[in-house]
């Protein structure tokens, strides 16, 4: 069994929490699918507890904003970003520790393929930046259709922050409430967005993570601390308080 994690953002409370629901269950590794960073006010510990505990690791939009620019991003998010970078990027006598996180960024990968499953942050068209919605089935079905045709079975994402599947041929977002937090793999290619850890935004404010099996894709809901991560990024002059305050409504 692979635990699959994504969308951390900076939130030391959600992630902690996670790994610690991770220990409950008979893994054997952990995958993280991207954007450590962006938003929360812990990117360096959430970054160290990912480096200590993931055998993938993907890259994310902000992951690589971070490095680059934050082309297209809200206004929220870019200042994030920007302030963040300012506190992260290493100059010529920074600390051993400061070089190793910035080199992390830079290091992560932009996809994953075993077998029949893909791994990206975001799609297989854009692994970074290009959006799977939960509209799409009824909306773009033409979109749907050129990303089942670059998968052989079934693709796992982030980058949304909402959890569900899309099954091919079918005209609907399959929530994960719907389903009873499980997905039985079937025949038919699928495309599993497994949810935030750090920031989720389909009403439900508890951490989410994925549990895959062979055969069955589990989503796990797990409570953590929001209040302490809101109160951190209050307390931090350069984030915005709204990324804290929608952790308590998961929006």
């Amino acid at each position: 069994m692979i635990a699959l994690i994504s969308d951390i953002h900076g939130n030391l409370e959600a992630l902690t929490a996670v790994l610690e629901d991770v220990k409950r269950h008979d893994v054997d590794a952990v995958y993280f699918l991207g954007d450590v960073v962006g938003y929360g006010p812990d990117p360096e510990k959430c970054i160290d507890l990912v480096a200590e505990h993931c055998s993938v690791q993907l890259v994310g939009n902000h992951d690589f904003a971070m490095l680059t620019a934050p082309v297209g991003f809200n206004p929220i998010a870019a200042g994030a970003i920007s302030c963040l970078r300012a506190r992260m990027e290493p100059g010529v006598y920074s600390m051993p520790w400061k070089r190793r996180r910035w080199e992390f960024l830079g290091d992560l990968r932009l996809s994953r393929r075993e077998g029949h499953d893909l791994f990206v942050h975001a799609s297989p068209r854009d692994p970074i930046r290009e959006y799977i919605v939960p509209s799409d089935p009824e909306y773009h079905p033409e979109k749907l259709a050129d990303i089942f045709e670059r998968i052989e079975h079934t693709c796992y994402v982030g980058h949304t922050h909402f959890p569900g599947v899309i099954v091919e041929g079918e005209e609907k977002f399959h929530r994960v409430e719907d389903m009873d937090y499980r997905y039985a793999k079937g025949e038919a290619k699928a495309v599993v967005n497994i949810g935030s850890v750090g920031q989720p935004r389909d009403r439900d404010p508890r951490s989410c993570y994925v549990l895959m099996s062979e055969r069955e894709v589990i989503w796990r809901r797990v409570e953590y601390d929001i209040e302490t991560t809101i109160a951190k990024i209050k307390a931090n002059d350069c984030l915005d308080d709204r990324s804290g305050l929608r952790l308590a409504e998961g929006k």
